[in-house]
């Protein structure tokens, strides 16, 4: 689970400059942010940014390689709902004013450790918002999946996201930049 990893890393660096208005209840991006979305599991990670403007670029890396999408096929993607796994049992819940996280996790009740499965939803009273949803099968079992959504992320936040992805490749990377309109910061 070394990507899962991997992931709750990358996120750690978008969700510090992420902003988004929250409204009847339900998260929209406000006119200026973007959203990020990351569907991984052992095998395929595929990377999703939406723009402020509504169009969706994405990448795929698999087993050392990677590419940019077709734009058709990443705007599908995105419109797809993201991987649904049953509600877990809330553990913890912090709700503070400006701030709310909830964590819940259960695992497959054996001593063995390899196998659980994690939901994590952080939000800010200013609109912050990510939320993790990671599977780790155990032996027989499904494979190793997450879905992390970060909502609200700035251009600096994107650029930064990109930059810290060691699955793909400095070539993917900067084409991801171009499709974005994104200039790397030092360019700017």
């Amino acid at each position: 689970m070394r990507w899962l990893v991997g992931i709750l890393a990358a996120v750690s660096v978008a969700a510090c400059d992420v902003s988004t208005e929250t409204s009847s209840g339900s998260q929209t991006a406000s006119a200026d942010t973007y959203t990020i979305e990351i569907r991984a599991d052992e095998m395929v990670q595929t990377y999703l940014i939406t723009t402020p403007d509504g169009r969706t670029v994405g990448a795929r890396a698999s087993e050392g390689a990677s590419a940019l999408m077709d734009a058709t096929r990443a705007q599908s993607l995105a419109a797809e709902a993201p991987p649904q796994n049953e509600e877990l049992p809330e553990r913890v819940a912090i709700r503070l004013p400006g701030f709310e996280m909830t964590v819940a996790g259960e695992d497959d009740g054996t001593d063995s450790g390899d196998s659980g499965q994690v939901r994590i939803s952080v939000g800010g009273g200013d609109g912050q918002h990510v939320t993790v949803n990671a599977d780790e099968g155990g032996p027989g079992e499904a494979d190793d999946r997450a879905y992390v959504r970060i909502t609200g992320a700035d251009a600096d936040a994107v650029r930064d996201f990109v930059a810290e992805q060691e699955e793909l490749s400095a070539e993917v990377k900067q084409q991801l930049l171009t499709e974005l309109a994104l200039a790397p910061a030092s360019e700017n």
